[in-house]
């Protein structure tokens, strides 16, 4: 069963558009709460979602700000996420669907998985509340970039002087060239998934692939630089289970080595419970893949490895 519920955004007035998949047969011992990528919505998770309900596992995620049906009202733009501290307006944002998830399910272990954009947002999550959930999956993710530095010197100017403004031309320096590795040159979103059929319906989709705003890239920068740098996870529990979980071919991650220097960055920080898993042949969605059984049936073993209730 699929069950639609709303919930007060930090920014005070839009509401959250979120999702509880639960068809499981019996009580749930287990919540994996999901936060999505850029230009993309919750809903695309559902076939996740179907999947680890027949395993017992219910599946919880919300729309963001500006994105899927997490708007403001019929003036609210897509790429567009608020004004005032966006960022951590995304980080709350995600904590209080944490939160409504412990009050539906006081008694269930809580995992939480972030994709892409929604890696960085969850490695900043756990800066603050990481003692609120049973493990972490970070899918899809990146290294450090230091061109970022001088990104955020544009995009922190272009914000405050026309936030809600489509900027293309930042669109196609930061993502411009990712479909130039692969050798379809089929079309520009080539790099997400050598799945063509999954391909083709991201572009057939209105609610993705959208061009983000100034305010958009800024909170992108923002997030990417805040979960990159040197001391990003000093502050995180160090028997917290992380799970890094990528696509080989992601350019996202610079081909498996972002993922590959975050696994070895908090295994020199101490933390005792890391596990790298990159698939050879797979791009950035990796759960949209032809392959997309493996990765889920993965996914499974290592949560029920992790789960002590």
């Amino acid at each position: 069963m699929k069950k639609t519920t709303k919930l007060l955004s930090t920014d005070g007035q839009t509401k959250l558009n979120c999702l509880i998949w639960d068809n499981t047969e019996s009580a749930p011992k287990v919540i994996l709460q999901v936060v999505h990528g850029m230009a993309e919505y919750i809903e695309r998770y559902e076939s996740l979602a179907n999947y680890l309900n027949l395993h017992n596992i219910v599946v919880v995620g919300h729309d963001h700000l500006g994105h899927g049906d997490s708007l403001a009202d019929e003036t609210h733009i897509r790429g567009y996420f608020s004004k005032g501290d966006s960022p951590k307006i995304l980080i709350e944002d995600t904590h209080l669907v944490t939160n409504m998830i412990k009050e539906y399910y006081p008694e269930a272990s809580l995992f939480i998985l972030g994709h892409s954009m929604g890696s960085f947002i969850v490695r900043n999550y756990l800066k603050k509340y990481a003692q609120d959930v049973d493990g972490a999956i970070i899918m899809g993710t990146g290294g450090q970039r230091p061109e970022l530095k001088l990104g955020l010197h544009i995009t922190s100017k272009l914000n405050s002087l026309a936030p809600k403004v489509v900027n293309s031309f930042i669109d196609k320096i930061a993502f411009g060239n990712f479909s130039n590795y692969f050798p379809e040159k089929r079309t520009s979103y080539d790099w997400l998934s050598k799945n063509k059929a999954n391909v083709d319906a991201y572009i057939a989709d209105p609610k993705l692939g959208f061009t983000f705003t100034n305010n958009g890239f800024d909170t992108l920068f923002q997030l990417t630089e805040n979960a990159t740098k040197d001391n990003w996870a000093d502050s995180i529990r160090r028997d917290l289970p992380i799970y890094i979980v990528s696509g080989e071919q992601d350019p996202v991650g610079n081909f498996g080595i972002g993922p590959q220097d975050l696994a070895t960055d908090l295994s020199k920080k101490d933390f005792k419970n890391v596990t790298l898993q990159l698939y050879t042949y797979l791009r950035h969605e990796i759960l949209n893949e032809a392959e997309h059984e493996l990765v889920k049936n993965d996914l499974i073993r290592w949560i029920n490895l992790q789960n002590k209730k």
